[in-house]
């Protein structure tokens, strides 16, 4: 079988296909451009996601509103998320919100875990010595987050990864990873088809490393933690 190309290509054959692709400038701009969308909403769902985890937290009303809401979105695939955004959104704005939206309970689950577990005693004695609340915030609830942040952070980036290619697959954007593989499945190009699923993982392992040492830098530099 594995002389049938078609069904499953040789490894020369793969390596052969990677090594045009990565010959044309349609390559690196599909690749830098897929990476550009699946981190902005990335990040997106960190910040608004950790912004609701505290708002949960501190407020009960903002807790039974917003509750219903990610329970939905863990509840639906995400396939039906991704056609449902074809209507309202155009191609290449569609894998930033399937990002953000796939992201957003992992990060409010983590970060308001994270809150939830600071110790009120400390909190207490911080407020008895009168800290500042940035002393407060980074001696206090710093420590007991961080690793909520980092499971947070770790997951999160696998799923958008994930999510935001399924996305580009669906919604074929120009220039992204997804529509290229997609093409080749059309193609029955199975070589290039194995060379961009070689792609797709071999990103998704480099950003996941090049990020959290990213963070690891600024949080040594900053303030003496490792995400």
């Amino acid at each position: 079988m594995v002389d049938e190309e078609i069904l499953i290509p040789k490894p020369a054959s793969v390596f052969k296909s990677l090594l045009a692709l990565s010959r044309t400038v349609l390559f690196w701009r599909s690749i830098l451009l897929s990476i550009g969308r699946i981190l902005i909403g990335f990040f997106l769902a960190l910040v608004v996601g950790t912004i609701f985890a505290i708002l949960t937290v501190k407020s009960k009303l903002v807790m039974d509103l917003f509750y219903p809401l990610i329970s939905s979105v863990k509840a639906t695939p995400v396939a039906s998320f991704i056609i449902l955004a074809l209507f309202w959104l155009t191609t290449g704005r569609v894998p930033i919100f399937i990002c953000f939206l796939m992201v957003l309970p992992t990060v409010w689950t983590n970060i308001r875990e994270g809150i939830l577990n600071v110790d009120e005693d400390l909190v207490e004695m911080s407020r008895i010595y009168n800290f500042t609340p940035y002393a407060r915030f980074r001696y206090i609830y710093v420590p007991t987050i961080i690793p909520f942040f980092r499971a947070a952070f770790a997951s999160g980036l696998g799923m958008a990864w994930k999510a935001g290619v399924a996305a580009e697959v669906i919604g074929r954007p120009d220039l992204s990873i997804g529509k290229e593989l997609y093409n080749a499945k059309i193609y029955l190009d199975m070589p290039k088809m194995f060379a961009w699923t070689f792609v797709v993982i071999l990103i998704s392992i480099i950003l996941e490393k090049l990020l959290i040492f990213l963070m690891n830098h600024i949080g040594r530099r900053y303030g003496g933690y490792e995400v």
